[in-house]
């Protein structure tokens, strides 16, 4: 079946397919957008969102301190901790595990490899099921 390579990297590949050209499957860690996308995008970010909200309510509801400065240390904690939920419950609902996982494959192969990062096949659909022939992946 025939695919662009950039739907190929929306749908997980197996490590042969990987080895042809990592640097299509390759994502920057630390970039925000690459980030957003793994998670989920707006989705992900209204259930963060949600959880913080959810997670304040519930401790003022409960009968919140009065004093100020424990009171905003509990709020900020509480959200921090909802946040999270929020988001690990959104990422799971609306992530792209399958990005991730060919981005940490073509990451592991670029560490590994150092040379692969030369490599710029293009067509990917072709090398489906077959062995990747480049001398720097060949065990000496």
């Amino acid at each position: 079946m025939k695919e662009t390579d950039e739907e190929m990297r929306s749908k997980i590949q197996r490590i042969e397919l990987v080895k042809f050209n990592p640097n299509n499957f390759h994502m920057e860690f630390f970039d925000a957008n690459n980030m957003f996308a793994i998670l989920g995008g707006a989705p992900t970010m209204i259930m963060g969102g949600l959880g913080a909200a959810g997670s304040v309510a519930y401790y003022q509801a409960g009968g919140a301190s009065k004093n100020f400065y424990i009171n905003n240390m509990r709020v900020a904690g509480r959200s921090m901790f909802g946040l999270s939920l929020g988001l690990a419950a959104g990422y799971l609902r609306f992530g792209d595990r399958q990005r991730l996982h060919n981005a940490y494959v073509a990451e592991r192969l670029r560490r590994r490899y150092p040379e692969s990062m030369g490599l710029h096949e293009q067509d990917l659909w072709r090398c489906k099921g077959v062995s990747a022939p480049h001398e720097i992946y060949q065990w000496k």
